[in-house]
C-alpha cells in the first residue's frame, strides 16, 4: 500500500521517502486522520509497530508551519533519552518544514530552556516533572496549545508521575489529548479518564517473525508485593499440585523474605539456592532435585546459573527478569519432548505488564491469563484506599449520620431554635447602636 494513502503533504513524503518508508504501517493508516483531524485518541501497540511516527506525522501535518511564540504541541516523555530520540525524528520526518521543536528535560539550566521557549517554539517535548517546573515559573505559554501528548505512558505511570501530569492537564485550554502506550492497565486507565471522557481507543498489534515452541504461559494479575507474597504462599500449600518448583526473583534479598514467608508456611520444604550459613538450601541444582523432601527452590535473576529444568513441574516468576531473552530460554522447548510437563507461572502487577508483553511479542504468542484464587487476601495500596474509600470514611463524620450516645438528651421545645444572629443583629435586637471605630 503506497504512501500516498496517508494523503500527507508533498513535504512529509518526500520526507518519509528519503527515510526508506515504502508502505504505512496498520497504526499509522488508524491514527493519522484523526490526528489530523483533532480527536482524542488512547492508541496502544507495542514497541516497533510505528506509534511514534504516527504520532510525529499527525503532529507535523496538523502543525503545517512555524507560527508566533507559544507552543502549539506539547508531548511529555518518561525520560531524556525517549525524548532526544523524539527531536531526532522530528528532525528528519520535519526537514522540509520549519517548525521548531525544543527539548527540555532535567539536568540542562531552566533559565536557558526558558530564554529559547520565549523565542517561539512550536512543539515542546519534555519530562513531566521539568514541564512543571518550568510552567511554575511562568516559562511556558499553555494559552494556544492545540494538542497534548503522553508518549509511553506506561512508562510514566511506572515513573509515579500521574500527579504531575494532573496538574498540567488541569491548566490547558480546550485542546486535543492523545495517549500512547504499550499496555493499558488499571492505573494509567484512572490517568487517562482524568482529563479525557470519551477517547477514541485504538489497539494494534505485531505480527511475530516466528512463533516458539513454549511450556504453557500462565500469567497471575496482582494489584502490588504484598499480593504476591499472599499468592505465593497461598498456592505453595498445594502439595499435590506444586511438587518440584523454581521460583525467581529479582534479587536476593527478596529469596530472603520469600524464604522467611513461606518457611512459616511449609517447614522444610523450602530452600534457597546458594544459601548464607543460617539458610537451608543447595549449592547445586541436581542436589535439588533429587531431595524428596524440598518442593520449592528460591533463585535470584541476578545468578547467572545455567539450569536443567526438565523433571521441574513449575517455573514460578514472582518477579520479571530486565531481559526477557532469560525468561524466554527458560520457557522455551528446543526440542519436542523436553520440558513435556512444565508449566511457567507469572506474577505482574499494572508496572510489570510492559515487560510481559515484550516476552509475548518474543515467544509469539499469549500468555493465558488466570483467574485469582477466591480466598486469596488482596492487600490495599500504600496511603489508603482509593478516592471512593475516603470519600465513605469522610461521609461518617457528618452530623446528618450522627448517633447519639446513652447520655444524650433532647433539648426543651423552648430551647430549641433554627436561627443564628450575628453580632450585629443581635445589638440591633437589643437597641443599641454600633460601635464605629475611629479613623
Amino acid at each position: 500500500m503506497p504512501l500516498e494513502i496517508l494523503k500527507l503533504n508533498k513535504q512529509l513524503n518526500t520526507a518519509m521517502s528519503d527515510m526508506g518508508f515504502v508502505e504505512p504501517k496498520e497504526v499509522q493508516e488508524k491514527t493519522l486522520s484523526r490526528i489530523i483531524g483533532g480527536q482524542d485518541l488512547v492508541v496502544i501497540g507495542p514497541e516497533g509497530c510505528g506509534k511514534t511516527t504516527a504520532m510525529i506525522l499527525g503532529v507535523l501535518a496538523k502543525l503545517k508551519y512555524a507560527f508566533e511564540i507559544a507552543p502549539r504541541a506539547m508531548i511529555m516523555v518518561p525520560n531524556k533519552d525517549k525524548g532526544l530520540e523524539l527531536e531526532e525524528q522530528f528532525r528528519f520526518l520535519g526537514k522540509n518544514l520549519d517548525i521548531r521543536v525544543l527539548g527540555v528535560y532535567p539536568g540542562a539550566g531552566m533559565e536557558g530552556q526558558r530564554e529559547l521557549l520565549e523565542d517561539g517554539i512550536d512543539v515542546v517535548i519534555g519530562t513531566p516533572d521539568r514541564i512543571e517546573a518550568l510552567y511554575i515559573k511562568s516559562a511556558v505559554n499553555l494559552t494556544q496549545l492545540k494538542t497534548f501528548i503522553l508518549d509511553d505512558a506506561d512508562l510514566i505511570v511506572k515513573q509515579g508521575l500521574q500527579t504531575v501530569v494532573k496538574n498540567i492537564s488541569e491548566s490547558l485550554p480546550k485542546c486535543q489529548h492523545i495517549v500512547f502506550t504499550e499496555v493499558m492497565h488499571e492505573k494509567l486507565e484512572k490517568l487517562i479518564h482524568f482529563f479525557l471522557v470519551y477517547p477514541t481507543t485504538i489497539e494494534v498489534n505485531l505480527d511475530s517473525e516466528h512463533v516458539l515452541s513454549t511450556v504453557d504461559l500462565q500469567l497471575f494479575k496482582v494489584p502490588n508485593y504484598k499480593t504476591k507474597l499472599n499468592l505465593l504462599n497461598l498456592m505453595m500449600r498445594d502439595y499435590d499440585i506444586y511438587k518440584k518448583v523454581v521460583v525467581f526473583s529479582n534479587s536476593k534479598v527478596t529469596s530472603d523474605k520469600l524464604l522467611k514467608s513461606l518457611e512459616k508456611r511449609i517447614e522444610g520444604a523450602v530452600a534457597i539456592f546458594n544459601p548464607s550459613y543460617s539458610q537451608k538450601g543447595f549449592t547445586s541444582f541436581e542436589q535439588f532435585k533429587q531431595d524428596e523432601n524440598v518442593r520449592v527452590l528460591l533463585l535470584s535473576n541476578e545468578e547467572e546459573v545455567l539450569l536443567n529444568l526438565d523433571d521441574i513441574g513449575h517455573i514460578l516468576h514472582f518477579d520479571l527478569p530486565a531481559d526477557r531473552t532469560i525468561f524466554i530460554n527458560r520457557v522455551e522447548r528446543k526440542q519436542v519432548d523436553e520440558l513435556p510437563n512444565t508449566v511457567a507461572i507469572t506474577y505482574a502487577t499494572d508496572i510489570e505488564l510492559n515487560m510481559v508483553r515484550k516476552i509475548e511479542l518474543g515467544v509469539g504468542h499469549s500468555m493465558e491469563i488466570m483467574e485469582l484464587p477466591v480466598d486469596l487476601v488482596i492487600e490495599g495500596n500504600r496511603g489508603g484506599g482509593d478516592e471512593e474509600e475516603k470519600v465513605v470514611k469522610k461521609k461518617k463524620t457528618t452530623i446528618e449520620e450522627y448517633i447519639p450516645g446513652a447520655a444524650f438528651h433532647a433539648k426543651k421545645e423552648s430551647n430549641l431554635k433554627d436561627y443564628n444572629y450575628n453580632y450585629k443583629d443581635k445589638r440591633k435586637m437589643a437597641g443599641k447602636k454600633s460601635k464605629r471605630r475611629d479613623s
